[in-house]
C-alpha cells in the first residue's frame, strides 16, 4: 500500500512531536497552531471548538472525508489534531489542494 504525501508528512510531525491530538488539548493550547485538521465524522459539540480555535488562531482548517483522519494517522479514535510546526504545516496545505478528499473550512455549513 503507498502512502500519500499527507500521511507522510502527519508521520514526520508525529516522530518530531509537532502534533497536538484531541479538541480539549487544542482548547488548552495558547499559541504557536499553524493548522487545525478535523475528521468528517467529528460530533458538533467537538466540532464547535474546533472552529474556535480556528478563529482564534487565524490558521486553515482542513475537513477530511468521514473516517480519513484516523486512517492518516492510524489512530481511528482521533477527530481533531493541530500542528504546530509551520513548515510542515504549509507542505500538508499545498497537498491538500490536489486532493479532493479534503476540503477547507470557510464557514457556515462546510
Amino acid at each position: 500500500m503507498e502512502k500519500n504525501k499527507i500521511e507522510t508528512y502527519l508521520g514526520f510531525c508525529i516522530r518530531a512531536g509537532k502534533i497536538i491530538f484531541g479538541v480539549e488539548m487544542i482548547e488548552r493550547q495558547k499559541k504557536g497552531v499553524k493548522l487545525l485538521m478535523a475528521d468528517g465524522a467529528i460530533g458538533k459539540n467537538s466540532f464547535k471548538p474546533t472552529v474556535q480555535a480556528h478563529e482564534k488562531f487565524g490558521c486553515p482548517l482542513l475537513i477530511t472525508a468521514e473516517g480519513q483522519l484516523g486512517a492518516l494517522l492510524h489512530r481511528p479514535a482521533v477527530k481533531a489534531i493541530a500542528i504546530t510546526d509551520e513548515h510542515l504545516a504549509a507542505a500538508i496545505v499545498a497537498e491538500a489542494k490536489n486532493q479532493p478528499q479534503l476540503t477547507f473550512y470557510s464557514g457556515g455549513n462546510n
